[in-house]
């Protein structure tokens, strides 16, 4: 779960944002800047919302984000040809995942705007070669409508390198939504509040559906990520086979229930030690470091 609100939070917020333009006059605003503002709008709220100190500045500032993805479905649907609309759709997605994961906000649950973006992207944007983005996006997610965009973009995309991030990106997709759904387990108000995001029927499949099978699946995923894509670039570093295997490696090594990787090193005392010397026995391990 750290890893996914981690990255939303890098998604959202690590990306600078140009201002919507000079003064105009009464010429109307262009699709273009129409989407600065709406973007600058919603960084601006965002940055109240962290650095606020009273729960009355964060309510504001939810209140603010809350307008903006129905406006920016808006404006993608009055302008669909003009270049501008795939990036308003894929803000419309993130933004409501924003609310998602790092407000209590109810959401809008059947009437979802980021619901509606995906179906849009789906109908006018599926062979287009801009679409690594939106995979990447949309894989923070948790509703079926994430899902259904990755499997069928990996399908019937017709460019390798935007089927190699929907491959990895699906991956990462079902496996950040085990790594919830066990957080749901653990955490009945967060039960309830996911009933309400994304419907009391999905999240009751979710649950009965076979856990071992589900991993089983994104590991699929990500061996085929790494094996046929394996040398497309990722966006902001690295390889799809470099981040696939490290993945594989966490499922397989580092997940709670797994045999613990063997190591060597020195305790507090200089004396060396291995982690199978004490194979058998409860063992707590304290990392820490100087610098």
């Amino acid at each position: 779960m750290q890893r996914i609100v981690g990255g939303i939070l890098v998604l959202l917020l690590g990306l600078s944002v140009a201002a919507a333009g000079d003064e105009r006059g009464d010429k109307p605003a262009t699709p273009t800047e129409q989407y600065q503002a709406l973007l600058k709008e919603f960084y601006d709220a965002t940055h109240v919302h962290f650095t606020a100190t009273t729960e009355e500045e964060r309510k504001k500032a939810v209140a603010r984000v809350d307008k903006l993805p129905l406006r920016l479905l808006e404006l993608a649907e009055k302008n669909p040809n003009h270049p501008i609309a795939l990036d308003a759709l894929i803000q419309v997605v993130s933004q409501e995942i924003w609310l998602e994961i790092n407000t209590s906000y109810p959401g809008w649950g059947k009437h979802s705007p980021g619901a509606r973006a995906i179906a849009l992207l789906l109908r006018h944007h599926l062979r287009s070669d801009k679409l690594g983005e939106a995979c990447r996006r949309i894989a923070y997610g948790f509703r079926q409508e994430c899902e259904t965009f990755l499997r069928t973009v990996l399908e019937m995309n017709p460019h390798k390198e935007v089927q190699a991030l929907a491959c990895l990106r699906l991956a990462q997709f079902l496996n950040g939504r085990l790594q919830r759904l066990d957080l749901v387990k653990e955490r009945p108000e967060l039960a309830k509040r996911y009933e309400g995001l994304f419907g009391k029927d999905y999240l009751e499949a979710l649950r009965r559906q076979d856990r071992a099978k589900a991993v089983k699946e994104a590991e699929a995923l990500f061996e085929r990520a790494a094996d046929k894509y394996g040398d497309v670039k990722v966006p902001y570093g690295g390889t799809v086979a470099e981040k696939a295997n490290a993945e594989l490696f966490e499922i397989r090594h580092l997940a709670v229930g797994r045999e613990a990787a063997d190591i060597e090193g020195e305790d507090q005392d200089g004396k060396r030690f291995k982690l199978n010397d004490y194979r058998g026995k409860v063992v707590l391990l304290y990392f820490w470091s100087e610098y």
